[in-house]
């Protein structure tokens, strides 16, 4: 077979993609509107139109008020495609591709280990999504967004109640009636990612693929490769269907917490 995998955007992520699926061994073509993004490895083009490659996947990864368009092309086609979040700005944009069932979205996190420590019995959560970089939107779509996605698996009714906004942006809710803050901020100069529950007695470190509970460490992974695990599992078809209802009922609540009233501190 020579179809070669798609890659639509080389910027931050694109570029995470496309060296992770070099290491993998698989066939590229990449497509950026900015042709000193060219690379001699692989076919390179600046419109989607002059891909000639057969294709048994894409990858799109642009800014996310394209994503649905130039997805959309792919999936009519039943080509498999893998959307870097947001997958779209608004519930109705998405509710365009929502019904493919070759459409995915990416979710990095659910490859963590610690998920498997997630206790039974929650009592209420602290979030840290704090990051060292800068995304598209705002730290609430950009890097929340993983946090939302991940208290999906283990909670069926999630409200956001509140919302402060400053040099760091503070969600507050309840999930199954079990209450939750998510603190979260771009350009910050001490990176987390951590689920603080019950108060500290579990402590989950996405970051660094950690486990503590009642200050003893448990569990590390420090060489888990949770985009190398989301890749594999995308391109031999075992990435989870319901992904795209969980980026679904993200857009939801993101769009329900931009018309809460903010205050500021």
């Amino acid at each position: 077979m020579n179809e070669h995998i798609l890659i639509v955007g080389l910027g931050n992520m694109g570029r995470k993609y496309l060296s992770k699926l070099e290491e993998l061994g698989h066939k590229l073509v990449a497509c950026d509107i900015d042709p000193q993004k060219a690379t001699d490895k692989h076919p390179f083009y600046c419109h989607l139109g002059e891909v000639k490659e057969e294709l048994k996947a894409v990858i799109v990864a642009i800014d996310p008020i394209a994503h649905v368009s130039v997805s959309e092309n792919f999936l009519e086609k039943g080509i498999p495609v893998l959307l870097e979040k947001p997958p779209a700005l608004s519930t109705e944009e998405f509710e365009k591709i929502y019904h493919y069932p070759n459409l995915y979205v990416s979710e990095i996190e659910t490859f963590s280990s610690c998920l498997n420590f997630f206790p039974k019995e929650v009592e209420n959560i602290q979030i840290e999504r704090l990051g060292k970089g800068k995304g598209y939107i705002s730290p609430l779509w950009d890097l929340a967004w993983h946090d939302l996605y991940l208290l999906q698996l283990f909670f069926e009714d999630i409200k956001i109640e509140k919302l402060t906004v400053n040099k760091v942006w503070e969600l507050h809710g309840r999930m199954d009636d079990v209450p939750f803050s998510i603190r979260t901020a771009w350009q910050y100069p001490e990176p987390s990612r951590r689920w603080i529950i019950n108060g500290g007695q579990v402590i989950l470190d996405f970051a660094r693929e950690e486990v503590w509970v009642g200050n003893r460490l448990i569990h590390r992974e420090e060489k888990r490769d949770k985009l190398r695990l989301m890749l594999e599992s995308f391109i031999k078809g075992n990435f989870d269907h319901k992904s795209r209802e969980r980026a679904k009922k993200n857009l939801m609540l993101l769009e329900h917490t931009e018309r809460l009233p903010a205050t500021s501190f």
